[in-house]
């Protein structure tokens, strides 16, 4: 896309823009590199931010409300990861389960 965007300004190569134009080339390129958030991304995400809020509602100086937003935070991320890994624990389940009875190595 950024080859014919190129061609339709006449240029051959980023080298032709303005120091302020490739400034917002260089911001595009990166907007279209980024790579869409993956389940193993949460994965490694979500028990980070689930401690960091557990960490968050033992201190003893919160007010009230900001207990009560930490809990409802914590309790969010846990569902969201309740959600991701249970299809994954319940097959692990199952093929441990499975070996068992059939003593399957």
């Amino acid at each position: 896309m950024f080859e014919q965007i190129l061609a339709k300004l006449g240029l051959k190569s980023i080298d032709d823009l303005k120091p302020a134009e490739r400034h917002t080339w260089l911001q595009w390129a990166k907007i279209l590199g980024k790579n869409d958030v993956t389940i193993e991304d949460l994965k490694k995400f979500l028990p980070v931010e689930i401690e960091r809020g557990n960490a968050e509602l033992r201190k003893h100086e919160n007010s009230d409300k900001k207990d009560s937003y930490y809990k409802a935070y914590t309790t969010i991320l846990e569902l969201i990861t309740k959600i991701i890994v249970t299809p994954e624990k319940e097959r692990d389940n199952l093929r441990a389960f499975l070996k068992n009875k059939y003593d399957i190595q």
